[in-house]
């Protein structure tokens, strides 16, 4: 199984590939792999949060946060299991998991909707799902 700085290069690769021939939104969900991963559920976090870490007044609050905001998702979901390492139904779950603080937003009555990018944007991040998953089984 490769680390979490093999799969953030190989996410930053596929990105620079579809740069060239795909739309901004759908590069910037394969990019978003980096950080909505697959590997959310792992209880050591991921390479990004130890990237973040690095910016002294705002790395540690935000990797904080993000870290006590997946929590429950790490522990309701096992690692590598059908639901976080599914190339579509992983992707959905974890986007849907995102969206709790939206849709909780809008039973406020502030209403948020979905940008017209979002579906090319959900398709990067598949596409960036399936680099994991393929690489996790080699």
């Amino acid at each position: 199984m490769p680390s979490g700085r093999i799969h953030t290069l190989a996410t930053i690769s596929l990105a620079t590939i579809t740069v060239p021939f795909m739309s901004v939104p759908l590069t910037a969900g394969v990019l978003t792999g980096c950080v909505l991963s697959p590997d959310l559920d792992v209880d050591g976090g991921f390479i990004g949060l130890a990237h973040l870490r690095r910016f002294p007044m705002v790395g540690p609050l935000v990797s904080g946060l993000w870290r006590v905001f997946w929590w429950p998702y790490s522990k309701i979901v096992p690692h590598r299991s059908h639901i976080s390492h599914s190339v579509f139904f992983g992707t959905v779950a974890r986007v849907a998991y995102l969206m709790v603080p939206v849709i909780m937003i809008n039973m406020m009555g502030i209403p948020l909707a979905l940008p017209d990018w979002f579906g090319m944007w959900f398709i990067g991040l598949c596409l960036s799902d399936g680099l994991h998953i393929l690489m996790d089984k080699i």
